[in-house]
Parts: C-alpha cells; structure tokens; sequence
C-alpha cells in the first residue's frame, strides 16, 4: 500500500474514483492535493480541530457543493470519529439556512440515509 492509499484508508476508507484518476492522469497536481489533505488531517497538537470536527466540516462543505460521494464518505468517517446523527444533521440546517434547500435535496438528504443506514 503506497502513502497515498494508506491516507485514504486512514481518512474515509478508500481511494475515491476520482482522486484516483487524478493520480493517474496528473500525478503532480495529485501530490500537491495529497499534501494539502494531509495537512487539513494533521491531529493536535499540529492541527487544532479534533478528527471528529474536521470530518463535520468536510460533510458540510461536499453537501454545500453538491459533492454526495465526498459527503457521504465523510459522514461514515465523521460517525467513525464519534459525531453522532444529530451532529450531522444539526450542523446540514446550518448549511440549508445559508445555501437553501437545493443543498439538502441534492446532497444532505443522501448523507443523512447513509447516516441513518449506519445508525440502525
């Protein structure tokens, strides 16, 4: 397992289809992206935001983008990292109030069926 595969594993679980397509069709943006995750990763005393709330931070920005595979990994990761289902849903009404409800029915909506899915 190279570095990248084993940061992937250690963060949501697997490669994504697309980070992996960037690795293989622009390896130099690819390490360049890789550093910077691996910077958003560093835990404290390096970094000052617990996993937990990184992870609820990443779940918020993919669902404000539309990005329903980035979100739904990092729900199962944040889920992992302890945030619970009302943390996740809290913190997508935060993200319905300020980017409207096309957020949550084109991304939130699917990170909170996997989220329940998990939490069953």
């Amino acid at each position: 397992m190279d570095e990248a595969e084993r940061h992937f594993d250690n963060t949501i679980g697997q490669v994504p289809e697309s980070v992996a397509l960037l690795q293989r069709h622009a390896p130099e943006a690819f390490a360049a992206y890789l550093s910077a995750r691996a910077a958003a990763y560093r835990p404290p005393p390096e970094g000052h935001l617990p996993l937990a709330q990184k992870e609820l931070v990443f779940i918020v920005l993919d669902v404000a983008a539309g990005h329903v595979e980035g979100a739904v990994a990092h729900a199962e990761a944040g889920l992992r990292a302890g945030l619970t289902p009302g943390q996740i849903m809290d913190a997508l009404s935060i993200a319905i109030l300020i980017h409207g409800h096309q957020c949550w029915a084109r991304a939130g909506a699917a990170v909170m069926k996997r989220v329940e899915a998990l939490s069953a």
